[in-house]
């Protein structure tokens, strides 16, 4: 709540309950608190009357498009994150002039990933 425009809050109490529905629902309190955000961040420009007042907002139920974004830049990055880390086990395993870049703990990720082993490490000439 602490987020949502200041300006825009009314009915405190049918927000938390609405809050806490979407929360029993399988929605993650952080996950709420960043869409509020969001909502915010996109709303800081408008006019007054272009922002909804809290209560509706969460009422007709407006924070769902933004979990969404959220979910999906989310899951766009575990993706981007693991293509990265393909490649860098890639570089170790053939001993690639590149591994002198691989951080330690980039190092430490690959091995609990599995991606590699602690002899291809030690081959690269890299430690975990």
């Amino acid at each position: 709540m602490a987020a949502y425009p200041s300006d825009r809050l009314r009915d405190k109490q049918a927000c938390l309950t609405q809050i806490e529905g979407a929360v029993n629902e399988g929605i993650a309190a952080a996950e709420m608190l960043l869409a509020v955000q969001a909502y915010a961040t996109e709303s800081a420009g408008f006019t007054r009357s272009r922002v909804c007042f809290s209560d509706n907002w969460f009422q007709t139920r407006r924070w769902q498009g933004y979990i969404e974004d959220i979910r999906a830049k989310r899951k766009e990055a575990e993706v981007v994150a693991a293509d990265h880390h393909a490649r860098l086990a890639c570089w170790i395993s053939d001993s690639h002039p590149m591994c002198q870049h691989i951080t330690p703990t980039q190092v430490s990720a690959l091995l609990a990933s599995k991606l590699v082993t602690e002899a291809q490490v030690q081959a690269a000439g890299l430690r975990s």
